[in-house]
C-alpha cells in the first residue's frame, strides 16, 4: 500500500575494479526484511533465496538507450557524450508477488545484453 516502507537502494557495481553500472532499486521491507550493508556488498538475490528462503521466479525487463546524468558520468567514469543502457525491471517471486523494481544504468561501451526466446 502507499503507507508501506520500502528500501531505496542506490549502488554502483564494478567489474575488475571498474564501475560498470549504477542500480536504483526499490524493495518492500515487509517482504524482504533484513537487508543491511553486508548484503548490499554481496548479492541481494543470494540473500533472498539463501537466507530468506524465497524463490525468485522471473523478471520483466525493458532496455533502452538514454544519456547519463552528470552524477552518473562522474561515478561511471564517462568522459564523452556516451549513451548508457537503461534496464528497467520488475522481478517476481514464485508466488507472483513483485519484490523488486529497479532501473539500472549500464555503460554501453562495457555491457552486452543477450536474449533467448523459448516457445
Amino acid at each position: 500500500s502507499a503507507d508501506d516502507c520500502v528500501y531505496d537502494i542506490v549502488r554502483a557495481r564494478y567489474v575488475d575494479d571498474e564501475p560498470i553500472v549504477i542500480e536504483y532499486t526499490k524493495m518492500p521491507i515487509q517482504l524482504i526484511p533484513g537487508i543491511k550493508r553486508d548484503v548490499l556488498l554481496k548479492s541481494i538475490y543470494a540473500y533472498i533465496e539463501g537466507t530468506l528462503r524465497l524463490k525468485i521466479q522471473s523478471a520483466h525487463r525493458t532496455v533502452r538507450a538514454v544519456l547519463p546524468t552528470a552524477e552518473e558520468r562522474e561515478h561511471l567514469h564517462i568522459d564523452t557524450e556516451l549513451p548508457i543502457l537503461e534496464v528497467e525491471q520488475v522481478a517476481f517471486l514464485d508466488d507472483g508477488r513483485p519484490f523488486e523494481y529497479s532501473v539500472s544504468h549500464h555503460r554501453a561501451d562495457k555491457s552486452v545484453f543477450k536474449a533467448v526466446s523459448i516457445r
